[in-house]
């Protein structure tokens, strides 16, 4: 292969990477977007009760910036109502985990398409190296 053709093979590969990637940053901006969304429907809930009056509580400290969720999860919140939600989200961590464990499932992997476009990337970089001329 003479350089020439490796520059194009690379180049092409890199147009591919370039879209994937693109649209994989388009579709996270989407679910940021609907995360967003859900976070401020919970807090609502949490504001109404809707989830208990313990997290109610927390939520109107929340609101009054006298604590925030990062200090309630943490264990930094001392409080009796933190103390109660974290005892609660321990259980039903505890209930997602052994679910999990029962249906087998293990990590999320890459994409195949993010992973062969890795591939021919590293294969069109060995080429454009092995044509090179050193120094």
């Amino acid at each position: 292969m003479n350089p020439t053709d490796a520059i194009e093979q690379l180049r092409q590969a890199t147009a591919r990477v370039e879209a994937r990637t693109a649209a994989l940053a388009s579709e996270r901006r989407r679910r940021e977007d609907e995360s967003a969304k859900r976070q401020g429907a919970l807090i609502e809930q949490r504001r109404k009760g809707e989830h208990g009056r313990d997290w109610q509580v927390l939520q109107q400290r929340i609101d009054l910036g006298q604590t925030t969720e990062f200090d309630i999860v943490q264990g930094i919140d001392l409080s009796n109502e933190a103390r109660a939600v974290r005892k609660q989200m321990g259980e039903a961590l505890g209930k997602v985990a052994d679910k999990r464990e029962e249906s087998g499932e293990g990590p999320v992997a890459l994409t195949p398409e993010l992973s062969e476009a890795q591939d021919r990337l590293v294969a069109t970089l060995q080429r454009l190296r092995a044509v090179q001329p050193p120094g």
